[in-house]
């Protein structure tokens, strides 16, 4: 009797210990599964000293973590695949559709852990954003584009960014053309025109260029992220694109004053380069800070008149948010997609 009293007294005194600890990580399961797993990474990494085994599964429940987390948020994927690391000869990304994953396989022997997790996510990236980029695009503009994409996904993590840094550095080391590229890549993304325009238009055109590789192509990229570039910094005064495979036009909301009167230009302007350019696929509508108002009251008007030349408008996306323009932090900017469809020939000249 003595016996079971000491054992409901010792059951008590473990579930006092046990039970708001246990009921902690339920609650963050079910409402914080993020912070979670965050923290039982942290827990593995004390254990991660002393046995390789377990490092091992470190490197892969981080990897998963930025990918789950940071990377489906910075670039509105609704689903990225289940991410597994495993070890082989080399380092390299395989894509299971038919499962949803993406097994990174790392060559072995290699002891640090943040390049591990730095070469799986250079590896992982372009994968995640579709894998034709690599087949499609110049080899050595695919790893930039991910190594820039990396930096930012691992931003809470200095140690990997310095082993993302270290691959940059080798890889651009003698190539100029491919510095000021990087360059720009970091303005247009101060901007946040990076995740909203830029990747969506080389997803699209590897997607449909696949399984082609045109030399024609990486030079017309260049071109889409200069002219992007020069957005950003205000000094673009055509931003038009039209070549064989960006049909792309810039419009950059101004004057709000009078709403109305403010609008007027940019219709013009519109129907003005789709003369130039018939073939016109997609317009960005761009705003910053007060314009804002102007570039919303602006898809109106513009879709009734291109509605009258046999042009149908179809808004993709609309986005708000806080970036870099012109040098200044903090701004309030817009982005808007429309694309284009003809209906029938025009019934109104332009």
């Amino acid at each position: 009797m003595l016996e079971e009293v000491d054992l409901l007294e010792l059951w008590r005194t473990v579930w006092s210990i046990l039970g708001p600890v246990l009921t902690v990580i339920l609650l963050l399961y079910v409402f914080y599964p993020e912070k979670l797993e965050k923290i039982l990474i942290q827990v593995l990494k004390l254990f991660s000293l002393i046995s390789d085994q377990v490092e091992k599964r470190v490197v892969s429940r981080e990897v998963t973590y930025i990918v789950s987390t940071h990377f489906a948020k910075s670039f509105y994927f609704e689903e990225v695949p289940k991410v597994i690391v495993k070890w082989g000869e080399e380092d390299e990304a395989i894509l299971d559709l038919k499962r949803n994953m993406l097994v990174v396989v790392l060559r072995k022997g290699r002891k640090r852990r943040h390049e591990n997790i730095a070469r799986a996510l250079l590896k992982a990236i372009p994968e995640l954003l579709a894998p034709e980029m690599k087949v499609v695009y110049d080899l050595k503009f695919v790893n930039s584009l991910s190594a820039h994409i990396a930096r930012s996904l691992a931003r809470e993590y200095q140690p990997v960014i310095a082993a993302i840094n270290e691959f940059i550095a080798s890889e651009i080391e003698s190539d100029k053309a491919l510095k000021e590229l990087i360059s720009m890549l970091i303005e247009i993304d101060d901007q946040s025109l990076f995740s909203r325009i830029l990747l969506p238009e080389l997803i699209r055109v590897a997607r449909s260029r696949y399984p082609h590789r045109d030399p024609e192509i990486d030079e017309e990229v260049l071109d889409l992220i200069k002219m992007l570039h020069g957005l950003v910094r205000g000094e673009i005064s055509k931003p038009l694109l039209c070549t064989r495979y960006f049909k792309i036009l810039f419009v950059r909301v101004a004057r709000p004053e009078k709403i109305m009167a403010a609008l007027e230009p940019h219709i013009q302007f519109v129907k003005y380069a789709i003369k130039g350019c018939p073939a016109i696929e997609t317009i960005y509508v761009l705003a910053a800070g007060k314009n804002i108002v102007a570039a919303k009251a602006l898809k109106s008007p513009l879709e009734k008149e291109l509605e009258n030349i046999g042009i149908k408008c179809r808004i993709i996306s609309e986005h708000e948010y806080t970036g870099t323009y012109k040098g200044a932090p903090h701004m309030r900017l817009y982005v808007c997609k429309i694309e284009l469809e003809r209906t029938m020939q025009a019934s109104t000249p332009l």
